[in-house]
């Protein structure tokens, strides 16, 4: 896919600074918007041109929290995500002859990434993909406001905050939800 926008994220400082200890060499970024430019064999519900955002988490769609509805927790996902490979455990990326490491599937801190089918969701090719993944990614990644500008974006297209929900510092913040779960489950993103 060819990448229009990505966001940094903490899972990629996190693993910049070593918090978050993956293979490497490896190419970073999981937030981002694209067009898809090729297809892979077997990729049939999808077509050059369509607009999409990646998933941190590819799910198998057989293991059983996928089974169970809960595609964020997929074993083979995450097992994929911590050895740095696509959710085949196949390695698409490398340089001088040098095998890279995806992260968490995606790499798309490049201008095109390679990516398994099951790490993409398709959106609505009228909604321009900057704007697609900047609102998109804001729900389903927990990206902050505010972060996206100390990392270099000129514009925050949208932000969704739950009524009711009290802004905390911290860990407190990253621990409820979701979160809590896929830290238990070995993957956060």
């Amino acid at each position: 896919m060819k990448i229009a926008a990505a966001g940094l994220c903490h899972s990629d400082l996190s693993v910049i600074n070593g918090h978050r200890p993956r293979p490497m060499p490896m190419a970073l970024g999981h937030e981002a918007a694209g067009i898809v430019d090729e297809l892979g064999e077997g990729v049939t519900d999808l077509q050059r041109g369509d607009h999409v955002v990646l998933v941190f988490v590819p799910s198998c769609g057989l293991c059983e929290p996928c089974a169970e509805g809960r595609p964020a927790l997929c074993e083979p996902g995450a097992a994929a995500n911590g050895a740095g490979t696509l959710l085949s455990g196949a390695h698409r990326l490398s340089r001088n002859g040098q095998q890279i490491h995806h992260h968490m599937g995606c790499s798309a801190f490049a201008e095109y990434a390679t990516v398994s089918r099951r790490s993409v969701v398709k959106i609505d090719r009228e909604l321009p993909p900057r704007r697609g993944g900047a609102v998109w990614l804001r729900g389903a990644h927990r990206c902050r406001g505010g972060g996206q500008h100390r990392a270099g974006a000129r514009r925050v297209v949208g932000r969704h905050r739950r009524p009711g929900r009290r802004r905390t510092g911290g860990l407190a913040r990253g621990q409820r939800g979701g979160r809590a779960a896929n830290r238990r489950g070995g993957s956060v993103g």
